[in-house]
């Protein structure tokens, strides 16, 4: 599929757990426990069941039937179910790309019947992709679409539409229909999109300028002629004849189209799609508007993209009746591959794409695209462990052992492997040696040498709360394969959903599903029969306090068509309350106290009820209102990566923060938020019904410092509030004096001067947060001061400082009062805390590559007091410190933000990353290497092309690739490695330290909602009024390194405590947290006049948000 042409590459990691059934912790390591039942699925052999069939390739580099010449040669085949023959039994068809397709009739049992031959399921076949199914003609009849493509000219690859003649014949009518698409076609579905009552189609295709650069694909399908062959095509059904209408309809846009999924994704009544794409061209997602047309809202509805699309699936995977979105992609899950199979995806690349172009933001990951409502979703591949299955082509989503939870099958593996780096460069010079001319024997024999790995396809059990297990060797279905296309069915009527697969030189696998003979769960089918075949009915279910819906569809995953009779598995309940349908004409029926185990038919004809389901009215706990407060942050520009390409993400933009406080003696708080490098800072004081901006020429003349956090303090005791400001960033020199702190003093109307004190001026250091103290408690203020990095130079730490006032001036009492404070490492947060309430203020600090410090504050000395409660082997990237008494016992608690799961990084207590910093080739540049463990070494994180940009020497000692991949961390870099700085992190969960008094806290996990995001701010306020204080956290962080997806989150959240030990998650669709930017920081204000609780969020580098808390 991908040629060596190909400029952009993907990889990376997988974890896997194979625990029989027990109770065990779940995968996130959120200390829940989660029961495990054991997946049972049987293989059967094709002796047994007479399913016999083999989608075998044979390639000719004589011809363009090649993977040199034709890019999607190794593309494979899907496989469809439908009962054809009107007998209650599922059948099955198989797509043959070179080999005929073939049909089966189920016998019963498991045991089929190939009428291939007789059915005439290959008249006109050439290369066949794809198959799906409707009633074409409205004659009761299942036909049969299948769609083409291939090394072929036009006239050779049309679609073939097989008509039913009711007699296990059918008879090939393609062109007398309108459907005789001649793209590079790889599925199709039928839908009535415009609810007319008939069934309309979408086309998905691959395309014929497969290999060439992005900016000549764009240019080249500028020509509208080239554009329609290369687009996905919308057949309108007009009178029984097809009409191609995909530019009026909005669709008529370039497509690299491998996974096509049709399903009302956004719930509002009308059918959408979804089309997966390949290479630089981002997925699709066509919202239908309800007038005949639809608009791609994939930027504005996703914050990114899988990078080669491939196939995809639409289901509820936590059952929240949102419809969520599953991409795969081809990261690989293991060491070797990921560093043989990858090229890099750089900067220039990536704003090549991203800016100049104007692309999505794409990853070379698979995607969950969680549904959050209101027309957004969030990319939660990573903390569901879903990001890295291989070069994977079906994901289905579907509750495999009736346990209520739809769990996921994912098909693998690629045949041969053009994108092999060492083959790649091979290639190139030998085209060069021949001048482009290589003889045909010299191209087999590097034909031949294409790697070729056959890979167990993945089942991964999904437990709830975004937790899925993968569960593949307890399965039954890990037997290595060349697998493509992949469909379910209950084939033999017992209950439970089994398995058929197409595969590449190698016989199809049927899986049969032994859920039903463990009884693991019960379960309930429904079977809709619309007025059209393709109904798309949405079933919901009431039992025990749930609702549970899905959707009747039929094309999912890759290539493939599933049956589209609606599976619920029941767990344990007998009962089912309500089960209601509806239809697409907002009809609706529903039958009562169901049993459990019962197979129901719903006949659209008998919708009587002609009344719309009332919608409920969502009032949501916050509403948006951006009128009151405008300030928009301008971040400069500066390329971190330039001089640092290893670099995990940019240090130059972490900004900006927001402080209240009153600053003009009027009862009413006002705001300071904090400027990027040449934007002022503003305050802006609290008016009547908004903010007002005043002007301080201070922050016009001081614009030239990057701020970090600030701080309202009375410095001189007149009863007002005067202004700390941090100063920091990664764009400056070390030593420079745009990093020097700064002080500015109010007149009691809010306007500020600048006043200089010695030490303060004369530590010029990259510094991140402060706070206030009176440590030695003689009735002034002191100051704490945390700093990060020295600029360019991450993650190599600057001295953090406790300032003491004296009489005023402030003094660096820190090797006296603190002495491990000052060595601490890069702090992202400290706060002024008196943990044990004795009076003496105390402080807690956290940040990257550190453990949470907790410093005992003994009669005006510090002791980090952490190793009492094992603190002090938990390190983190550390964000924020929020406190809290979250269930009112007296004891201050805290919530310690930190990145999240949601990352690509992975880390525990048992293998750690591993970050070293050191001029490793002694060119006088400062080098970083990222590494984690793999089969008992550490290795390096980065591949072998963008370590050897950062580090030249590499390419010099490490030839291959290959080598590169079996080479461990000190094969490459040698013993510098024991002199160089050095530091890890085990932890990137955001945690709650629960105090238990006697200085002890006890760690608690926050809620996996929590951990799909870095959390790096939040405020505390009882936001349900039950008396405890709940949390609103924020965070975002767009400024990854290219290859590391963006923390994205489009979303801030609310967490309410459970009166106990740890809270749970109130989603965004509750507490209307929609947030459009890359979110820093956030401030809980009191608006008197409003007499609201508003909450404002400063964005980096974008317009400040503002919410107002609704009234109960």
């Amino acid at each position: 599929m991908k040629s060596y042409l190909t400029l952009y590459i993907s990889i990376l990691i997988l974890s896997s757990c194979s625990n029989k059934s027990e109770t065990i912790l779940d995968s996130q390591n959120l200390g829940e426990k989660v029961n495990i039942t054991l997946f049972n699925f049987q293989k059967i052999n094709k002796k047994q069941s007479n399913l016999d069939f083999k989608n075998t390739l044979k390639h000719d580099l004589s011809t363009k039937s090649n993977l040199f010449d034709y890019d999607f040669f190794y593309n494979g085949a899907g496989v469809g179910i439908v009962d054809v023959n009107n007998d209650g039994l599922k059948d099955v068809f198989f797509c043959g790309n070179q080999v005929d397709n073939k049909l089966f009739l189920n016998k019963g049992n498991l045991v089929f019947e190939d009428i291939s031959e007789k059915a005439n399921i290959n008249q006109h076949k050439n290369w066949s992709n794809g198959v799906t199914f409707a009633d074409v003609n409205n004659d009761g009849w299942m036909d049969i679409y299948v769609t083409q493509g291939g090394p072929y000219n036009l006239e050779e690859r049309q679609n073939l539409l097989y008509i039913n003649q009711k007699d296990n014949t059918f008879t090939e009518k393609a062109v007398e229909y309108g459907l005789a698409d001649t793209g590079i076609s790889t599925q199709a579905s039928f839908f009535d999109f415009d609810k007319d009552g008939d069934l309309d189609c979408i086309v998905a295709n691959e395309n014929d300028y497969y290999g060439l650069d992005p900016i000549t694909f764009y240019k080249t399908l500028k020509n509208k002629k080239r554009l329609h062959q290369s687009s996905s095509h919308l057949y309108k059904n007009n009178n029984g004849k097809f009409i191609d209408i995909t530019e009026k309809s909005g669709l008529l846009k370039p497509t690299f189209g491998l996974g096509l999924c049709v399903s009302d994704i956004n719930n509002d009544g009308w059918l959408d799609i979804y089309i997966a794409n390949d290479y630089y061209v981002p997925d699709a997602l066509y919202l239908n508007n309800g007038n005949s047309t639809f608009t791609d809202q994939i930027k504005k509805a996703t914050k990114q993209v899988s990078f080669y699309g491939m196939g995809v699936d639409v289901e509820d995977i936590n059952n929240d009746n949102l419809n969520d979105i599953f991409v795969l992609d081809m990261a690989s899950a293991d060491h070797i591959r990921s560093k043989t199979l990858m090229a890099s995806m750089n900067v220039e690349k990536h704003n090549l794409l991203v800016n100049k172009l104007d692309l999505h933001h794409q990853y070379m990951f698979n995607s969950l695209q969680l549904n959050i409502g209101n027309n957004k979703f969030h990319n939660v591949a990573q903390v569901t462990g879903l990001s890295k299955t291989d070069w994977s082509w079906a994901g289905l989503i579907f509750d495999a052992n009736n346990d209520e939870n739809n769990d996921i099958y994912v098909t693998n593996g690629y045949r041969r492997y053009a994108l092999d780096n060492d083959i790649r460069i091979q290639i190139s010079n030998i085209k060069k040696q021949y001048r482009g001319k290589v003889p045909l024997k010299i191209k087999e024999e590097i034909y031949n040498q294409l790697p070729s790995e056959k890979l167990t396809n993945l089942f991964f059990s999904n437990n709830g709360n975004l937790n899925f297990l993968n569960k593949t060797s307890d399965s039954g279905l890990s037997e290595p394969s060349f697998s493509n296309g992949a469909a379910y069915a209950d084939l033999d009527n017992d209950g439970d959903l089994d398995i058929v697969v197409n595969n590449i030189d190698d016989d199809a696998f049927l899986f049969k599903n032994l859920s039903t003979e463990n009884d693991t769960g019960n379960y309930v089918k429904i079977e809709t029969k619309g007025t059209i075949s393709e109904d798309f009915a949405k079933v919901t279910l009431i039992y025990d306090g749930k609702t549970r819906t899905k959707e009747s569809k039929r094309v999912r995953g890759y290539l493939s068509s599933v049956d589209n009779t609606v599976h619920f598995g029941l767990g344990k309940h007998k009962i089912i309350d309500t089960v209601r349908v509806l239809w697409a004409s907002g009809n609706f029926e529903e039958k009562y106290n169901i049993k459990a185990n019962s197979n129901l038919i719903f006949n659209e004809k008998d919708a009587k009820n002609h009344n719309k389901l009332r919608q409920k009215t969502n009032n949501t706990l916050f509403k948006k209102n951006n009128t009151l407060l405008n300030f928009t942050h301008v971040e400069n520009e500066f390329n971190d990566f330039e001089k640092e390409i290893l670099l995990p993400q940019k240090q130059s933009t972490l900004g900006p923060y927001i402080v209240k406080g009153d600053v003009n003696n009027d009862g009413k708080e006002d705001v300071f938020i904090g400027g990027a490098k040449n934007q002022p800072a503003a305050i802006y004081l609290q008016k009547d019904n908004s903010f007002e901006k005043i002007k301080n020429t201070i922050f016009d003349k001081d614009a030239h410092y990057e701020d970090m956090e600030a701080l309202f303090i009375d410095i001189d005791n007149d009863s007002d509030l005067d202004l700390y400001v941090v100063s920091g960033g990664n764009e400056f020199l070390e030593r420079s004096e745009s990093l020097k702190d700064r002080i500015y003093i109010n007149d009691g109307k809010g306007n500020f001067k600048n006043k200089e004190t010695n030490e303060i001026k004369d530590y010029t250091i990259s510094g991140k947060t402060v706070s206030k103290i009176d440590f030695d408690n003689d009735g002034d203020f002191d100051i704490i001061l945390g700093n990060r990095i020295k600029p360019q130079k991450y993650p190599v730490h600057e001295p953090s400082i406790i300032y003491e006032n004296v009489n005023g001036i402030f003094k660096n009492t820190t090797a006296k009062i603190a002495p491990t404070f000052e060595n601490f490492g890069i702090i992202n947060k400290v706060i002024t805390t008196d943990f044990n309430n004795d009076g003496w203020q105390d402080f807690i600090a956290v940040g990257e590559w550190t453990h949470v410090g907790v410093f005992l504050n003994d009669k005006g000395t510090f002791k980090d007091i952490s190793s009492t409660s094992k603190l002090n082997t938990e390190k983190g990237w550390w964000n924020s410190i929020t406190e809290t008494d979250v269930n009112n016992d007296g004891l201050k608690d805290y919530v310690i933000g930190n990145m999240g799961l949601n990352n690509k990084l992975k880390a525990s207590k048992e293998k750690p990353l591993r970050i070293y910093a050191d001029d490793f080739d002694e060119n006088g540049t400062h080098d970083i290497v990222l590494s984690y463990q793999y089969d008992g070494k550490y290795v390096p994180l980065r591949g072998k092309e963008c370590s050897t940009q950062q580090m030249p020497f590499i390419s010099k000692r490490i030839k291959s690739y290959y080598e590169f991949a079996n080479s461990s961390l000190e094969d490459i870099y040698g013993q510098k490695l024991q002199t160089s700085y050095n530091r890890e992190v085990n932890e990137f969960k955001s945690i709650l330290l629960l105090n238990k008094g006697e200085n002890k806290f006890k760690k608690i996990i926050l809620p996996a909602m929590a951990q799909t995001m870095p959390i790096l701010d939040g405020d505390t306020f009882d936001f349900n009024q039950d008396g405890f204080e709940d949390l609103i956290v924020v965070g975002n962080i767009y400024n990854t390194e290219v290859e590391t997806p963006r923390l994205d989150n489009p979303y801030g959240l609310v967490l309410l405590s459970n009166k106990k030990d740890n809270y749970t998650v109130l989603p965004p669709k509750n507490t209307g947290l929609y947030l459009n930017g890359n979110a820093k920081s956030v401030e809980l204000i009191h608006h008197k006049k409003l007499n609201k609780i508003l909450a404002i969020i400063a964005v980096n580098n974008g317009k400040t948000e503002l919410f107002e808390l609704n009234a109960k």
